[in-house]
């Protein structure tokens, strides 16, 4: 079985909402749901593990409850560092397990179903994979000589 790891424990500081940014809605759908959501469209068998700060956890279950959104997943406390939560989300994944853990940031809902897949598929062809995508963004280079 496959797994993924999604990390969500910023608090969205930088974006100056009153809620952490996960729980922000995008179209009117916590981004966090429809992260999850994206990745379960590609696998409803695949297991998803949340890594959320426990002083978040009780939110969460009330956005679940108040959106109706069921999708099952496993819940790891996040920890001080990106590093530690994902850490805690492994200790989920039984040493037994066979299969890929993919680990994503909870706050990036806009990933495509075939992306997800390629990387999965990436993964148990090469034992890992990272993705990358054309930037469609203007970027400025901004210093000496401009």
């Amino acid at each position: 079985m496959d797994h993924v790891i999604i990390v969500a424990g910023g608090k969205g500081l930088r974006m100056g909402g009153d809620i952490p940014k996960q729980f922000m809605l995008l179209d009117g759908v916590p981004i966090l749901m429809r992260t999850i959501s994206r990745f379960h469209a590609y696998s409803p068998e695949l297991d998803i593990i949340l890594v959320l700060p426990i002083d978040q956890q009780e939110y969460w279950h009330e956005l679940c409850g108040k959106h109706g959104f069921d999708i099952k997943v496993r819940i790891a406390n996040g920890g001080d560092t990106r590093y530690q939560s994902v850490r805690n989300g492994l200790a989920l994944v039984g040493e037994d397990e066979q299969g890929v853990v993919a680990v994503h940031d909870g706050v990036r809902p806009l990933l495509t179903v075939d992306l997800i897949g390629r990387c999965f598929a990436g993964a148990h062809m090469f034992d890992m994979c990272i993705p990358v995508v054309p930037v469609t963004d203007t970027l400025y280079h901004v210093g000496e000589g401009n």
